[in-house]
């Protein structure tokens, strides 16, 4: 049985890490869900169940998957049989007695005293048909009242993970603006430090040519495009459409925006190293220093974004 709509789709922004549990009874017994994600680039999931609930291990994977976009998802499932269920956890008397007399008579065929064949000795030696009564009591329909269980906790492990990827968000918007604060003063040097980057380089090459009056007008030439060379007009352009495209994703809170996040703070990384190469201006090389610090601490906070 499929997961219900209303808790299998979350339509925020959510952390990779959380934690959900959940209890219910049921005609057959307690089943008791725990479930743990962390973060993972693709979707793992570890599912743990005990010998009566084996046969529903694919449903539970179905489920977390209809639930769970990425990350490490560990899922273990508790079951306890109700007292009309007790009747096939409970060891054949009959048996037992039989498998007794036979061991008895084995330990005192092999000179061993026939003492030691005691009730724990037995329950590990025997093979026990209620246990086997037991696993084919479950049906296909019995998942209902595990899909419920299921379902519950994974409700609640969303909820944390979506609790926890708010604080993410808060973070994120608070370096990006910082980000967008730097560049404003990145973009108010830009034009200072062009003109001073040509003027050093007119200085320079009237120095070197100083004994023949004029300088070459092609050498003049290679100077201004080598100068138009270091301009970083189209970087600060890129990078204020990408931090316009990081605050849509973050407005809108949709979730799995993890991997398009991921994306954009590749490409933003990519300008602000274009920058720092480009400029050769002390005070614009130690602004971008601390835009590719602020940066790290987003791709950090990034990766534990579903």
């Amino acid at each position: 049985m499929a997961t219900s709509p209303q808790n299998k789709v979350f339509f925020m922004i959510a952390s990779m890490t959380g934690f959900g549990r959940a209890k219910q009874d049921g005609p057959k017994g307690t089943v008791i869900v725990e479930i743990q994600s962390i973060n993972r680039k693709f979707l793992e999931v570890f599912v743990s169940l005990p010998k009566e609930l084996l046969r529903f291990e694919n449903e539970v994977r179905k489920s977390i998957g209809e639930s769970v976009l990425r990350g490490q998802v560990s899922v273990r499932i508790h079951y306890l049989p109700s007292l009309s269920m007790l009747q096939y956890c409970l060891p054949n008397r009959e048996l037992l007695s039989a498998m007794k007399i036979g061991w008895e008579q084995i330990a005192d065929f092999l000179g061993y005293d026939p003492k030691t064949i005691d009730l724990s000795f037995l329950l590990q030696h025997s093979v026990s048909e209620s246990k086997q009564s037991l696993l084919e009591s479950f049906r296909q329909e019995d998942f209902i009242h595990i899909g419920a269980c299921l379902s519950e906790a994974l409700q609640r492990l969303n909820e944390m993970k979506i609790k926890e990827g708010q604080a993410l968000i808060h973070d994120i918007a608070e370096r990006l603006r910082l980000l967008a604060h730097l560049l404003d003063k990145i973009e108010q040097l830009a034009p200072e430090s062009t003109m001073k980057m040509r003027k050093k380089l007119k200085e320079r090459m009237e120095e070197i040519f100083r004994p023949n009056s004029e300088l070459d007008e092609r050498l003049l030439r290679e100077v201004a495009i080598f100068a138009e060379r270091v301009d970083i007009t189209e970087e600060i352009t890129r990078l204020k459409s990408h931090f316009a495209q990081y605050q849509a994703i973050l407005a809108k809170k949709l979730q799995g925006s993890g991997r398009k996040m991921d994306f954009l703070v590749q490409e933003i990384g990519r300008e602000i190293n274009t920058i720092g190469s480009k400029a050769l201006d002390a005070e614009i090389a130690h602004l971008v220093v601390e835009m590719k610090s602020e940066l790290e601490k987003i791709r950090e906070q990034i990766q534990n974004i579903e």
